[in-house]
């Protein structure tokens, strides 16, 4: 039939192209044949230029994409922050961010997004929004050069005596640092869209609330995140979460420390017996001078039973001054934690790990009642010699609050001058300062005190990190002077026993120097734990470790020398050792006055009260 008969009858032809659609139909109508004749080209393409076309809109697609996502500013911040923070580490010997990026990048996201989300939209708008987050990255590695530790929430607490110190030019600077970031952010503010500011107001008011009240749900959280914690070294939990997550982790650890122990807080008898203590000392004492070293990993290669030496691992100088006379102490760790056994030795209370797994880590500088502040308090000059770095262990603030009014590290580590510890002496091959190079530092700085306060007596603590697990030996330096046979291959065995010749050396030489330089006096060095060898708790089953006795991978050698001559006491605790010193230093009646020996509810107790006022309760 002819067109005109449809279209009289008002019947659209068959063939015709009826437009139905408005304009924008029309639109996406070319736009889906568009993609359509991608998908399916067109009969009459050729196949080159079916290819082209097809690569030439892929091509197209993928730049969109790229202008897109690169274009996106937090993309940018992102990879911002990762450069930054790579400049940063390398500045202050912190980890990168990429190596944590997965647990502190949804951080820094959260952070900008809700800062951009309050801010007036603007080319400016992005910059400001990572203003106040660049500087805290910047703050929080310039604390950890000055300082040595990582930062905690509670350290701002310090903030207005580190102003009140400064010279004018550095407070001013300060100042201006913590403030410019913070007038941005607020002169770019979009107050107009108040809904917006209160509700990310809201959301901070929860964060806020939830770590201080219920830290145990932001642990939980955090844990379920996939956090990992290295118990001796902060610097190592960093590099493993990042530094805002780890800032969250610290400070609700914190608090519920505190939950659990703020009933003990408000006992006044504690501070009552403390100061008992200290009267005690100071009007009934000798005033005799303290020397307390505890070396790292001093394993006695003699109490293997299942070993024998080309010779005596001892030296025969420290065979000489010994004997038999060394006694045990029994440490609260084995394998490591050098920190606990510093803990006991120095503040005379359990290692419970009841908040955490390294009691030093909870320690904020607030002042606790352990040995050196209860000997400072009796008039006591008290030092601290650290051999390592100055954030291992928290070792900082730990010492500080114990009561310590002297802490020195190596200059090389704290980078502050009036200390005068240096490990340039240190071989590249051991990792850590040889005990015979500290000594004789320790030695020359002791003379120096006691003649310059001849009338003041001394606490002096030495801490020696030599002897660390996998107990590397520069031969060169320190030769092998004996071999080991036993049914059990043990390399670190090796290597310890002929580390403990040269060890038991430098000890006889440092013991006698003291005895001569200051002969009515007290000297404790002991253990800190025992090492692990290659195989653990196995390897000193196979050796036969005082014979497998019970709990024989918890005793450790200590040596006490009371007014030049070596004496032998009982096995005690490495929480005894405050009470050995303060019996000593009153010629055994503190004892026979105070009960040292505690029941252990009333050693938790002591622990409780302790603690309670370590991690500073506000």
């Amino acid at each position: 039939m002819p067109s005109s008969f449809f279209i009289e009858n008002g019947i659209a032809p068959p063939y015709a192209v009826v437009n139905t659609f408005s304009a924008e139909g029309q639109k996406n109508q070319l736009t889906t044949r568009s993609g359509d004749s991608f998908l399916c080209p067109h009969p009459n393409a050729s196949p080159g230029q079916t290819i082209w076309s097809r690569l030439r809109t892929f091509l197209s697609w993928l730049w969109r994409q790229a202008r897109r996502y690169l274009g996106n500013r937090y993309f940018a911040f992102l990879i911002f922050m990762v450069a930054f923070g790579e400049l940063l580490g390398r500045m202050s010997e912190l980890p990168a961010l990429w190596p944590h990026l997965l647990t502190e990048a949804p951080i820094l996201l959260a952070l900008y997004w809700a800062l951009n989300f309050v801010l007036r939209p603007g080319k400016l708008a992005p910059f400001v929004a990572a203003a106040p987050i660049v500087l805290a990255y910047t703050a929080y590695d310039l604390f950890f050069l000055a300082y040595g530790n990582v930062v905690r929430i509670i350290d701002f607490q310090n903030l207005p005596e580190l102003v009140r110190v400064l010279p004018h030019a550095w407070k001013a600077g300060l100042l201006l640092a913590l403030a410019l970031p913070l007038v941005l952010v607020l002169g770019f503010v979009n107050y107009r869209r108040y809904c917006r500011i209160l509700a990310i107001a809201g959301l901070a008011v929860v964060l806020v609330t939830t770590v201080e009240l219920l830290p145990g749900v932001v642990l939980t959280g955090l844990n379920l995140a996939g956090l990992k914690l290295t118990m001796f070294s902060d610097v190592q939990s960093v590099d493993d979460n990042g530094r805002f997550t780890m800032v969250l982790y610290f400070e609700a650890k914190r608090r519920k420390a505190l939950a659990e122990v703020a009933r003990y807080r408000d006992r006044g008898d504690y501070a009552g017996e403390a100061r008992a203590a200290a009267d005690f000392i100071r009007k009934r004492g000798n005033h005799r001078n303290v020397h307390l070293v505890v070396l790292e990993s001093w394993v006695d290669p003699t109490l293997l039973r299942a070993v024998t030496y080309s010779k005596d691992p001892r030296h025969p100088d420290f065979a000489k001054l010994v004997g038999d006379k060394q006694g045990f102490s029994i440490s609260p760790v084995f394998g490591g934690g050098t920190a606990q056994a510093e803990f006991e030795a120095l503040c005379g209370a359990p290692a419970l790990h009841r908040f955490s797994s390294i009691e030093f880590d909870d320690f904020t500088g607030n002042a606790a009642a352990c040995m050196p502040r209860i000997l400072a308090q009796a008039g006591y000059s008290t030092m601290a010699s650290n051999s390592f770095e100055p954030n291992y262990f928290n070792a900082t603030k730990a010492y500080s609050g114990i009561g310590f009014q002297n802490i020195y590290f190596p200059v090389e580590y704290a980078n502050v001058p009036a200390t005068y510890l240096t490990i340039r002496d240190e071989s590249e091959d051991e990792g850590y300062i040889f005990d015979g190079d500290l000594f004789d530092q320790n030695l020359g700085f002791v003379a120096r005190t006691l003649r310059e306060h001849p009338d003041r007596p001394l606490l002096n603590y030495v801490l020696g990190i030599y002897g660390h697990a996998p107990h590397d030996i520069d031969l060169n330096v320190r030769p092998l002077v004996l071999s080991v046979q036993s049914a059990h291959r043990d390399q670190q065995l090796l290597r310890a026993a002929n580390q403990y010749w040269y060890r038991t050396q430098a000890i006889a030489h440092y013991v006698r120097a003291l005895i001569q330089l200051d002969p009515k006096s007290l000297i404790v060095i002991v253990s800190d734990h025992l090492p692990p060898l290659d195989e653990g708790e196995k390897s000193y089953r196979d050796f036969r470790y005082l014979d497998n006795i019970e709990d024989s991978k918890h005793l450790n050698r200590i040596l006490v020398v009371e007014n030049g001559k070596v004496v032998r006491h009982n096995t005690i605790h490495h929480y005894d050792i405050p009470s050995l010193i303060y019996d000593y230093l009153t010629d055994q009646t503190f004892c026979a006055k105070n009960d040292c020996v505690l029941s252990s509810s009333e050693r938790e107790a002591k622990y409780m009260f302790l603690m309670a006022h370590a991690v500073g309760l506000q």
